[in-house]
């Protein structure tokens, strides 16, 4: 495989096709190779999916989360490992069981990892600081603990932060939700960022699901935001320009509104397998 491929549950088109239609359009224009998991239980891909440690080399980890475990919930469990070597690549898989990680809750570049700590929650058996030397050593990346906000069941990162580039990570708009969270956030990230970016909104009242612009999707060859037909759309597009200059003139936005219902966004709904050569040793 010789350019990145962008992966989303089969399950989309059905259940969001508005957002499904926008993304493939995108994709197909910019030249982005995308294909559909089949096997899927769920749409929201990336938290089941194994997590890339470097091009064609995966960790997968156990996969049970606390918020789908009712009878009905629990068939939408899905064996990310099972759909990751269904695909007819040549992934390298490590199995890393008794250890349970969302991939929402995993945002990780430029040799850095930031979860919230619901994934010490999620793993009682451990001691704290054994798990994160795991999860360091297994994922090749050092560990930036953020706090869990409680009122969010699920607990990911990737509805908080994105590491922009080695020097900045962007934050969404928290301090207009939750001042006192937000300033939790920026005492565990200023000593790894030289810049802590936080979105914001001039408007009367945030859209409910404002947080959800800072669950893009980004590709190699173009930054896919959400757009949610709301004067906040616009600011977005402004803001994560400048944040992500190297982007300019590459950031697109699709219309979501058929997937934020389901209280995710793209990032959540995609996943990805970076450029690699069938057969290269690492």
């Amino acid at each position: 495989m010789k350019e990145q491929v962008i992966y989303f549950s089969e399950l989309l088109p059905e259940r969001s096709p508005k957002t499904y239609k926008g993304l493939v359009e995108v994709l197909d224009r910019y030249g982005v190779q995308h294909r559909l998991l089949k096997g899927t239980q769920d749409i929201w891909c990336r938290d089941y999916m194994p997590i890339e440690i470097y091009p064609g080399n995966f960790v997968a980890w156990g996969y049970n989360p606390d918020y789908l475990q009712t009878k009905e919930l629990k068939k939408s469990i899905t064996d990310g490992m099972s759909v990751a070597q269904g695909i007819g690549q040549n992934l390298l898989i490590h199995d890393r069981q008794g250890i349970l990680v969302d991939g929402g809750n995993v945002i990780k570049a430029y040799g850095k990892m930031i979860m919230t700590s619901k994934v010490f929650e999620e793993n009682p058996g451990w001691r704290v600081n054994e798990l994160a030397n795991i999860l360091e050593a297994s994922m090749g990346a050092r560990l930036i603990v953020i706090p869990w906000d409680a009122r969010e069941i699920y607990g990911h990162a990737d509805g908080v932060v994105r590491i922009v580039n080695e020097n900045t990570v962007v934050m969404t708009n928290y301090s207009q939700i939750d001042p006192q969270m937000a300033a939790r956030f920026h005492k565990c990230l200023e000593p790894h960022f030289r810049y802590v970016r936080e979105l914001h909104y001039e408007v009367t009242k945030p859209l409910k699901n404002s947080w959800a612009y800072i669950n893009w999707l980004q590709t190699d060859k173009v930054l896919i935001l959400p757009k949610f037909n709301t004067s906040e759309d616009e600011q977005a597009l402004r803001q994560v320009s400048a944040f992500v200059p190297e982007y300019k003139g590459r950031i697109e936005m699709v219309d979501a509104t058929d997937l934020i219902r389901y209280e995710g966004c793209l990032n959540c709904a995609s996943w990805e397998v970076s450029p690699f050569m069938n057969g290269d040793v690492y």
